[in-house]
């Protein structure tokens, strides 16, 4: 819904912001609420077109008032520059609508930014863990086979290799993994790229 609200309100905003240079000829520049009007109006397309929609519980509550406020900020400074209002409380207009689009800026960044925390994963007892070459992996279709050296070749699934991002793995390559039973026989668990052996 805040999607399509978010279009609406930029596009009006844009709109609207060159209302004054069309009445008294001067330069759109020279009208510092129409200037800001203008940049909340991209701001609501900007974040029409990257609305997050991952979030759940007390996150998507708080990126739902990022908008509201984002929105309510936006029909203030149309307000301040349509019907001409100086000022609020004795204050600049302007500063009212800034607060809230700041706010709204800072509540939407606080909402979405993912800080990479390291997990501190433990060290894990090297004596189970076995050592092979990946046979074949299809990257597209994210599995492939390891050949043991103790053993028959075993299926390799692209979540079971450890890592972040794009994980794949390259014929030939060495890989350390541990075996698990499955629902449809042996699986690698847990793969990492194998250390170079000592001579």
């Amino acid at each position: 819904m805040f999607k399509i609200v978010h279009l609406l309100v930029g596009l009006s905003a844009l709109l609207l912001s060159i209302a004054p240079g069309l009445n008294d000829g001067q330069s759109f520049l020279q009208h510092p609420d129409a200037l800001c009007l203008a940049l909340f109006g991209f701001l609501n397309l900007v974040l029409a077109t990257q609305f997050p929609l991952w979030h759940s519980n007390a996150r998507q509550h708080l990126q739902n008032l990022a908008c509201a406020l984002l929105i309510l900020g936006t029909l203030l400074q149309a307000l301040i520059l349509l019907a001409p209002l100086p000022l609020i409380a004795e204050q600049p207009a302007l500063l009212f609508s800034l607060l809230i689009i700041s706010l709204a800026v800072a509540l939407h960044l606080g909402t979405n930014l993912r800080f990479d925390r390291k997990k501190s994963v433990p060290q894990q007892d090297l004596g189970d863990r076995e050592t092979g070459t990946v046979k074949w992996f299809n990257t597209s279709k994210g599995f492939g086979f390891i050949s043991r050296d103790a053993g028959e070749d075993i299926f390799v699934h692209f979540r079971a290799i450890r890592g972040e991002g794009h994980r794949v793995l390259v014929e030939g390559q060495r890989v350390e993994f541990s075996v698990m039973q499955r629902d449809k026989g042996l699986q690698a668990e847990d793969v990492i790229a194998a250390l170079p052996t000592r001579r």
